[in-house]
């Protein structure tokens, strides 16, 4: 394990900070499609694509990446929590909210959200609706879930579609002490395409309307983002200078104290590699002073899961 400093810090949730330290915020694992580990099948992720945790393991040790956060493609989610189990101090684990949790269903959503973590312990939700984008927030049947998270300090990971983000602006006033995580920049998915890398494309990420709507939740202390998924918005290799204007906006509003990168692994693995992208905070943000691209590359990250300081050791 490369070099790391263990230290206090302030800023985010929790007191932890790392210097020297890498965490990639963002990578999925899944196993091929099986009775026993069922999960949804399309062009990018084929019933027989597998992504394995020995896999990333290998590629975030060639890196010298130090821990991840899992993510699940959906709400199947016993390979990942075998993978937490596996490593529990490595990994943090994110679950993902199928239409139960979201209050969809007749069942009580805060109780299966209970019970899910009971079976599968993870550290944040993460979420693509968050109610009907006509009514408040306040009818919505996950607002019950939001409360909870908050309490329990789990934060939202949000990718959200265009017309849910006026009912996040509003659930962050309504729950204010809510941690929010917006995934992929804040980019809001819509039009989706496949590359020829086998890799999301959009052909328009970050409309007027996004921006200044991350702009306005950069306002609000709990939301961070996620330094994750360039490949899926540039139309240039890394370090992907033609996304310097919306990056700079980005760290101008949330501040590197509140940005995490993310590998978005398996999408990269051929192109344009892990090693690129657990290099892109470096390669794209030099108007960061070494401090803050610590903040970036690792130090946000351990403070919203402050367990994954176990698997550290200073030398």
């Amino acid at each position: 394990m490369h070099q790391t400093r263990l230290g206090r810090g302030t800023g985010g949730q929790g007191e932890v900070a790392v210097r020297g330290v890498r965490v990639d915020a963002h990578a999925h694992v899944f196993r091929s499609v099986t009775d026993d580990y069922p999960r949804g099948a399309n062009e990018m992720v084929p019933s027989d694509r597998e992504a394995s945790i020995e896999q990333l393991s290998a590629e975030m040790d060639t890196a010298g990446v130090d821990a991840a956060v899992l993510v699940p493609l959906d709400h199947h989610d016993r390979y990942v929590a075998e993978a937490l189990a596996s490593e529990p101090n490595r990994f943090a684990a994110v679950g993902v909210a199928g239409a139960a949790v979201l209050g969809k269903t007749d069942d009580d959503p805060v109780e299966v959200l209970r019970i899910r973590r009971t079976l599968f312990p993870f550290h944040a939700l993460r979420a693509s609706w968050l109610g009907d984008a006509e009514r408040s927030v306040k009818e919505s049947p996950f607002l019950p879930v939001a409360e909870a998270l908050s309490e329990q300090g789990l934060p939202l990971w949000t990718y959200l579609p265009p017309d849910q983000l006026p009912l996040l602006e509003e659930l962050v006033q309504v729950v204010p002490d809510l941690v929010v995580v917006l995934n992929h920049m804040g980019f809001c998915p819509f039009e989706k395409r496949v590359d020829g890398h086998g890799r999301p494309w959009f052909p328009d990420p970050f409309p007027q309307s996004t921006l200044a709507a991350l702009q306005r939740l950069s306002d609000v202390e709990n939301v961070h983002v996620s330094f994750a998924g360039q490949y899926a918005f540039s139309r240039q290799q890394p370090p992907y200078q033609d996304l310097n204007e919306v990056v700079a906006s980005i760290v101008s509003w949330y501040g590197a104290s509140r940005m995490m990168w993310g590998s978005d692994y398996p999408w990269i693995e051929e192109e344009p590699g892990y090693g690129a992208m657990a290099d892109l905070p470096r390669a794209s943000l030099p108007q960061l002073s070494q401090a803050d691209l610590a903040e970036v590359s690792g130090g946000t990250a351990l403070r919203l899961f402050p367990h994954l300081a176990g698997t550290l050791q200073a030398v």
